[in-house]
């Protein structure tokens, strides 16, 4: 009777154990699951199922949609038509082509353009001459003629001039700032209605294009946009005006369409799209002008971007978010599935009815997709699997097992941190975007309006062209990421997407060896009054993109980025060419010769800010007999202190 009593509570005990096991493996298996939800891996299979559809249905034709991207192109910068502009000096050009596009029955023309410098402010050093007074005058006619029609670009660190923005009305400067999923890519738009309200650029051409879009979508590419968008070269719009023929052949390009204009050029504005696997539209399939298009690079040009956005919406090519609860559902299913397996079959078998398993999640979310629903691919197949795993691993330690004390022991197995270690070998990544500590540089041609002024204009193209490359150089020898051109300035990133172990220094050196590149610079252009402001700022950014080997595109966000611009505006009023925020100071090693050069608040900023630079006699555009060693200045809250230096 003991015995068998015995028996009964070991049996007992076993069941009970079982029953734990099995609600730990399904919870478990929900649990994870469901947090592979916008994994960082889990794009990439996204992506792979778009390559399987765009196969899959390659014998049947794309859906062209009704918008257009007129590009400015290295071809179209080479020509005898624009090699006399510079980059900043380039409205009569769009007033130009944008008038045709509109005339030949275009519904409404985007630019993703900064127009930031407007050239009525242009005047010739020494004596105030405005030269360029009234260059503008025709592409402000235009946006006055066109409101509502034609919407103009801002960007998070980029707006319009005020000139621009007060002539082309209310709602004609629209953002054109796109959103990354967790591993960099953009697939996603969120729209704003009532859509012509929008702030967005994308609403706004939806809008005038006619779609009622509402709810976030995720863009579902047929082929690589840069060579299935429809796209004319500029100096094909330009060529195009001359003549009846080709007038004819320019309304039947554009006439119902939306326009983008926008750079093709390399490096510039590029971004990493969903379409990264997809096939090429054959050449001779494919609407391009005379000129071609330039040819794939392993990133997308954010004007294609931008189009392809706009096109699914208008023509349906999306997947929306399904209906709430089917994850959840989904999630459940899998992870009981996958419990049962781990509990039925043999632990030989297991590795098949994983793979197994985790295709017919894959093929699930393929159905979804075809449906028109972004069934998130990462789901049923870790909780399928982990589910599997936690149920095998349970099995094996209840057979094992024959006493009581055994089955304790296995339930202590059966802690968090070996269930966290199981999740680790499944190398389930952390959710959401990643915030990282970085350095900001704003690198600016001092100067450049007077200079523009002096020179004629493929003089100003050259002499710009030229710093460029030679602060790029350096930039990418000390490790930094140059983000993006902003007329005569070039911001760079030091620790984003790379890792550098000391960016403050890092940005520093890269500064100074900047700064003592000036005589070379100047020799090499000719303009002996040229000079250089760098303003540096250490701290947190949103990084949306990540990099790897190859050079990649990515967002940084952030208070970060806005104070470093801000600084540049305290080098200039102390003429220094170089000047960083007390953060970036406090990390540069002890030997860096310090000196304060400011406190308060800068411009859109609520907290001081302390601003230095290094006390070297290179960093001042003064001579050194012209400066005091220990200046006075003023601090924010109207104090007045004596610099401090840090000896070398």
């Amino acid at each position: 009777m003991i015995l068998s009593g015995r028996f009964a509570d070991l049996t007992s005990e076993r069941k009970r154990l079982i029953v734990l096991i099995a609600l730990l493996a399904v919870t478990s298996g929900i649990l994870l699951g469901l947090s592979a939800k916008k994994a960082v891996w889990e794009g990439w299979l996204i992506d792979r199922l778009f390559q399987i559809r765009a196969l899959a249905n390659s014998g049947a034709g794309n859906q062209v949609a009704p918008i257009v991207v007129i590009g400015l192109d290295q071809i179209s910068l080479d020509s005898d038509q624009l090699t006399p502009f510079p980059r900043v000096l380039m409205t009569p050009v769009f007033a130009k082509a944008g008038q045709a596009v509109l005339d030949a029955g275009a519904r409404a023309v985007g630019y993703d353009f900064v127009f930031a410098y407007n050239a009525d402010d242009f005047v010739f050093p020494g004596t105030d001459e405005a030269r360029l007074q009234g260059f503008d005058t025709e592409f402000k006619k235009f946006l006055y003629r066109n409101r509502g029609k034609v919407f103009l670009a801002h960007t998070e660190v980029g707006v319009p001039h005020r000139g621009f923005t007060g002539i082309a009305g209310e709602g004609g400067v629209r953002s054109v700032l796109i959103s990354t999923d967790s591993d960099g890519v953009v697939r996603r738009h969120i729209p704003e209605t009532p859509l012509e309200n929008s702030p967005k650029l994308i609403d706004a051409l939806l809008s005038a294009l006619g779609s009622d879009v509402s709810v976030p979508y995720t863009a579902v590419p047929q082929a690589r946009v840069a060579t299935s968008v429809p796209y004319l070269s500029m100096i094909d719009v330009l060529e195009m005006t001359e003549t009846e023929a080709g007038r004819a052949a320019l309304s039947e390009f554009v006439e119902g369409k939306g326009v983008l204009f926008g750079t093709m050029l390399a490096y510039e504005d590029e971004h990493l799209y969903s379409d990264r696997f997809l096939p090429h539209t054959p050449a001779e399939v494919a609407e391009t002008g005379v000129s071609g298009r330039p040819g794939v690079r392993s990133q997308t040009s954010g004007v294609m971007v931008l189009a392809d956005l706009i096109g699914a919406g208008l023509t349906g090519r999306t997947a929306v978010d399904p209906p709430p609860g089917v994850l959840p559902v989904v999630a459940v299913v899998f992870a009981v599935a996958g419990a049962l397996a781990g509990f039925t079959f043999p632990m030989m078998v297991l590795p098949i009815i994983a793979v197994t398993g985790a295709l017919v999640g894959l093929g699930g979310s393929y159905a979804a997709l075809n449906a028109g629903f972004l069934l998130s691919p990462g789901v049923a197949p870790v909780a399928c699997i982990s589910a599997m795993v936690i149920s095998a691993v349970g099995k094996v330690g209840v057979l094992q097992r024959k006493q009581r004390a055994l089955v304790r022991l296995f339930g202590h197995y059966l802690a968090p941190d070996v269930i966290r270690q199981m999740a680790r070998s499944e190398q389930l990544p952390a959710l959401g975007g990643e915030t990282r500590h970085v350095v900001v540089a704003f690198i600016d041609i001092a100067g450049f309006t007077k200079m523009s002024e002096s020179l004629p204009d493929q003089e100003v193209v050259r002499v710009v062209n030229s710093c460029f490359d030679a602060i790029g150089q350096v930039i990418t020898a000390h490790e930094g990421y140059i983000d993006k051109y902003i007329g005569d300035a070039i911001m760079a990133v030091w620790n984003a997407p790379n890792t550098v172990e000391n960016p403050e220094k890092a940005a520093v050196d890269s500064a100074c060896e900047i700064v003592r590149l000036l005589e070379q610079m100047r020799e090499e252009t000719g303009q002996t009054a040229l000079d250089l402001r760098v303003a540096l700022n250490a701290g947190p950014v949103l990084v949306g993109d990540i990099g790897g080997e190859h050079r990649r595109s990515f967002t940084v966000m952030g208070t970060t980025v806005n104070t470093a611009s801000r600084i540049e505006s305290v080098a200039k009023d102390h003429k220094v060419r170089l000047a960083f925020s007390q953060t970036l100071a406090e990390k540069l090693p002890s030997s860096y010769p310090l000196k304060e050069l400011w406190t308060g608040q800068l411009r859109g900023l609520s907290n001081d800010t302390s601003v230095y630079t290094l006390d070297l006699v290179e960093m001042y555009m003064e001579e050194p007999s012209a400066r005091a060693q220990d200046t006075l200045k003023k601090k924010g809250g109207g104090l007045l202190t004596f610099s401090r230096k840090r000896s070398v």
